[in-house]
């Protein structure tokens, strides 16, 4: 019910105990007119039309961990220094990715980038309480990982051990045979190394996760608006050169077009954009002409969308017990508990190859998964293995790493996708 429904309720009840006045004068119906009319003005009543942000010093496109987390740090580090827009297409965030995949806290990382980032991220998540509120609840779980190498893979194995340390997270090297005692479950004929994290590993909630941050971004002054972005309207800058640009040709973006639910289409001016949509960045950068335009521009985003399923084994972990780090295979077959739930979750990393891209989901699990988990785990050939759910990936298709930072044409556009499970 609104405020003026409920209003509208006491000017038709009669007022015991109240003097009577005439219809033109009486003063409790002023006042109740005036209540009716300015109070939904103050506290934002659903009756008051939407004003759409016409804009912004910086227009996030994408509502998803990645958009809210550069949302949330822009507004935590300069108040209302700074106005920040997030253009997100679906609320409900059906197809994010942050809502249909696991959350995995991993540092096994061969890039120094890539270890940095999770070590900050754990140490984000340990205080996320002071971060995020009091009241949030991301069920983490600790839990230890290891990460399984051939012997063809052995030497990186050692190498990427060595780097992890120097960078101060703890792990060390297990051989086969140290593996299998303690381990018996598992089959390590093809192992040669494993990898064992010591410590900020775990899994949580990342729906949890992703709510939390919108709820949070949005307190501290970000503004969400619902729109599917269709354009950018580009200005020459004639005073500025640029190596394989025509003087004078140079443009620039400024202003990004979007369109409602209604099909209503607004437009947001800016100074900066950060492009943070998942495995829609590549699509929606060719509008800015990346990728499609000539000398530098001609270089695409490489980020598209990637789907793997993901299949529980049943009553696998009441066999196996509290004895399951999350595997990382030398196949590429992931593994793990789930929860405290009596089954176990498996599926493979995102397929990179051209002819992934064909292979059906019946032929994925029969000649790529199925195999993987029987070689690991030879006890599941007689246990029921049924698909749980569907991961949606941004991978960056170049080399599986994230894309951060500005883009070399559009030097007030930056880029903050494809980092594919190596997000949150």
């Amino acid at each position: 019910m609104t405020f003026k429904k409920i209003i509208g309720v006491f000017r038709n009840q009669k007022l015991i105990g109240v003097r009577q006045y005439s219809k033109t004068y009486n003063p409790v119906q002023k006042t109740l007119n005036v209540l009716a009319n300015d109070i939904p003005a103050i506290i934002g009543s659903k009756d008051k039309p939407y004003v759409y942000p016409e804009h912004a010093d910086v227009v996030v496109i994408g509502g998803g961990f990645i958009g809210s987390a550069v949302a949330y740090w822009l507004k935590k580090r300069t108040g209302e220094g700074l106005s920040v827009v997030v253009l997100e297409k679906d609320f409900s965030y059906k197809s994010s990715q942050n809502n249909v995949s696991l959350g995995t806290l991993t540092q096994h990382f061969s890039l120094p980038e890539n270890i940095h980032l999770a070590k900050y991220s754990a140490d984000f998540l340990r205080n996320i309480k002071e971060h995020l509120g009091m009241d949030v609840d991301i069920q983490y779980m600790p839990t230890a990982s290891i990460t399984l190498a051939s012997e063809e893979y052995a030497h990186k194995l050692e190498e990427n051990v060595t780097q992890m340390n120097e960078l101060g997270v703890r792990s060390n090297i297990l051989t086969a045979a140290e593996i299998k005692s303690q381990f018996p479950w598992m089959n390590t004929d093809d192992v040669k190394l494993g990898c064992m994290a010591m410590e900020a590993e775990g899994t949580f909630n990342s729906r949890a996760l992703l709510m939390s941050t919108i709820r949070k971004s949005r307190e501290l002054g970000a503004t969400y608006v619902k729109g599917e972005v269709i354009g950018f309207d580009l200005e020459k800058q004639k005073d500025l050169l640029m190596e394989g640009v025509t003087p004078g040709g140079y443009e620039r973006i400024n202003k990004v077009i979007y369109k409602t639910e209604g099909g209503e289409e607004y437009g947001i001016k800016f100074a900066v954009c950060v492009l943070a949509a998942g495995h829609n960045s590549g699509e929606l950068s060719k509008l800015a002409k990346v990728g499609t335009g000539d000398a530098i521009l001609s270089v695409p985003l490489t980020i598209e969308k990637r789907e793997c399923d993901v299949y529980s084994v049943q009553e696998k972990a009441v066999e196996i017990g509290l004895n399951l780090p999350l595997v990382m295979d030398t196949t590429g077959l992931w593994l793990m508990r789930n929860g405290l739930e009596t089954n176990l979750l498996c599926g493979n990393l995102p397929l990179m190859k051209d002819d992934a891209k064909s292979m059906s989901k019946d032929d994925y699990f029969n000649s790529i998964l199925e195999p993987s988990l029987l070689n690991r785990v030879p006890s599941c050939d007689k246990t029921k293995i049924q698909k749980f759910h569907t991961e949606i990936y941004d991978s960056n298709t170049f080399d599986n790493n994230g894309v951060l930072g500005p883009h070399a044409y559009h030097n007030n556009l930056y880029i903050a996708a494809g980092f594919g499970k190596l997000g949150a």
